[in-house]
């Protein structure tokens, strides 16, 4: 028997799957084939689209884009993709992944799993299926662990490919009924993973020649193992515990160690342990870091309406606390450790004035001095309750406004011109542009105005700006053998400028190239 997995991609509220990630569902669903002796095949849909065929006797198809954001290289399935694969293929079908559990799907496959799509398949492979499960505890550890292995096939390993690692399932928050729009809290109570098992996962994996990790998998890590969950809404943070953990998982040395979400009010009403788990957070992980705060909306009445984790003003004494702390450069470039903010369109309670009061929220954060990694604006997705959304050109009209007058000043002060970024990963090359990006949580796209090979990593020095990117070019310059494409880009030289730098090549020093040449000096390295 052969099982071929389909990785579809996966962009969830607390978990990415997205190349460079790979998402835990897959190294889970490769757990259970291993543990019961069946060959398993990993693709992914980009190799469907470029002709690969899928093969074998049962597919395994895991997907959904319950976030849907912007992707630099790739996308994740659609609806269409999905179904004409299912169609095409003759063997026993399970489709997995936010596409089955929230019923964007409904037909084409023999099982469509409504809960976990590694715990249906070993039941369906068992002859033991006798309706949907959560995988239990046990066997999602030891089912992580099985399946470790599927990462040697994923088209990113070993260099830029970053595992996305869970540390618990659900939300705090469930006992109040969560964010009207989230799917977390419907999980129910909270599902921790003991530190030893997440360890041992990333151990296996860093054993394996991963060496980028998100913690990404939960819907606050100042959260983990908290005290008071099931019992109040903001729980009181443990900061032993993410001591211990993120100490142990520093010492395992990835290249790449970050997190993800985080509730605003859980730092604001506990500023004591929140402040010592962001000690924890800068000390432990690497710089360009962030901490994903679901504001959603600054508007009172839709706060209330929606039952929203944060009040403006945690959100604001979220911001200070994280950047405070954080905000210090690190050695890629990068501020070691921001907060970002999330707003959402289209809830509960929203009115004309709502996107005024968010674009006052944000101005105010930027009077301030306090920097945001990055600002996502969305439109509802209503897959938990339905929404209607009455004002999509106020939205739009907000995201444009914050893009110019937020995003992009902020994006100023946070990497001043000359910054240089470490290990940023070329991924693309369109036309006369390449795109790149450091490994990480939300990295920021990097780009080059000229084309250049991709596949490899190259530090860049910025000096200009988008709205959401930054510009640069490769650091340090080799003037001798850099192209005239390249030379022409920078600023304050141009064509004609370029076409003499290239007629007077070699030089021999960085003082020759600098005397006949002085805007070349912040290009060049230090030396002689």
């Amino acid at each position: 028997m052969l099982v071929t997995i389909l990785d579809g991609y996966v962009d969830e509220p607390s978990l990415l799957g997205v190349p460079p990630y790979i998402s835990p569902y897959i190294r889970q669903v490769a757990g259970v084939c291993r543990e019961l002796e069946v060959d398993c095949r990993y693709m992914t849909i980009d190799d469907w689209r470029a002709g690969v065929p899928v093969e074998g006797d049962v597919l395994v198809f895991v997907g959904g884009a319950i976030v849907p954001g912007k992707y630099l290289r790739t996308y994740p399935a659609s609806l269409r993709e999905v179904m004409e694969i299912a169609k095409s293929f003759r063997g026993l079908k399970l489709l997995g992944g936010g596409l089955a559990r929230y019923g964007l799907i409904r037909d084409g496959f023999d099982f469509i799993a409504r809960r976990d799509v590694d715990s249906l398949l070993y039941d369906v492979l068992t002859d033991n299926f006798e309706g949907h499960r959560y995988h239990t505890i046990a066997e999602w550890n030891r089912w992580l662990i099985k399946g470790a292995e599927i990462v040697r096939q994923h088209p990113d390993f070993p260099q830029s490919i970053i595992a996305e690692i869970e540390t618990f399932r659900g939300c705090p928050r469930y006992i109040t009924g969560g964010c009207s729009f989230c799917t977390e809290p419907l999980f129910g109570k909270p599902v921790f993973r003991d530190i030893d098992d997440i360890v041992r996962e990333v151990r296996t994996l860093r054993e394996l020649g991963v060496v980028h990790f998100r913690i990404g998998g939960q819907s606050c890590i100042y959260s983990y193992k908290a005290y008071g969950v099931g019992e109040k809404d903001v729980v009181q943070p443990n900061p032993g515990a993410l001591d211990e953990l993120f100490s142990r998982l520093n010492a395992l040395k990835p290249k790449v160690l970050h997190v993800d979400n985080a509730n605003p009010a859980v730092i604001a009403s506990y500023p004591g342990e929140s402040e010592r788990i962001t000690e924890i957070l800068v000390k432990y992980t690497t710089p360009g870091n962030v901490l994903s705060f679901g504001m959603e909306s600054a508007d009172p009445e839709v706060a209330r309406r929606n039952n929203l984790n944060a009040t403006p003003e945690q959100v604001i004494s979220a911001i200070a606390l994280v950047n405070e702390i954080g905000g210090e450069r690190g050695y890629n470039g990068m501020p070691k450790l921001l907060p970002g903010l999330n707003f959402i369109c289209g809830l509960w309670g929203e009115r004309r004035d709502t996107y005024a009061l968010n674009f006052e929220f944000l101005h105010s954060v930027l009077d301030k001095g306090y920097l945001l990694r990055r600002i996502n604006i969305r439109q509802i997705a209503p897959i938990r309750a339905r929404f209607r959304h009455k004002y999509r050109h106020e939205c739009w009209k907000f995201r444009d406004r914050v893009r110019r007058e937020i995003d992009a000043p902020m994006l100023r002060r946070m990497l001043p011109r000359g910054t240089v970024l470490g290990d940023v990963y070329l991924e693309v090359r369109k036309g006369n542009y390449t795109y790149g990006r450091q490994i990480g949580s939300y990295p920021l796209v990097v780009v080059l105005p000229y084309p250049t090979q991709i596949g490899r990593f190259v530090d860049v020095r910025i000096f200009d700006y988008g709205e959401r990117s930054v510009t640069g070019v490769e650091y340090p310059l080799d003037i001798n053998r850099v192209s005239f494409s390249v030379l022409k880009s920078l600023p304050g030289i141009g064509d004609k400028r370029a076409a003499m730098i290239v007629r007077q090549k070699p030089f021999k020093t960085r003082r020759e190239i600098i005397e006949k040449f002085p805007e070349l000096a912040e290009f060049l390295d230090d030396g002689e």
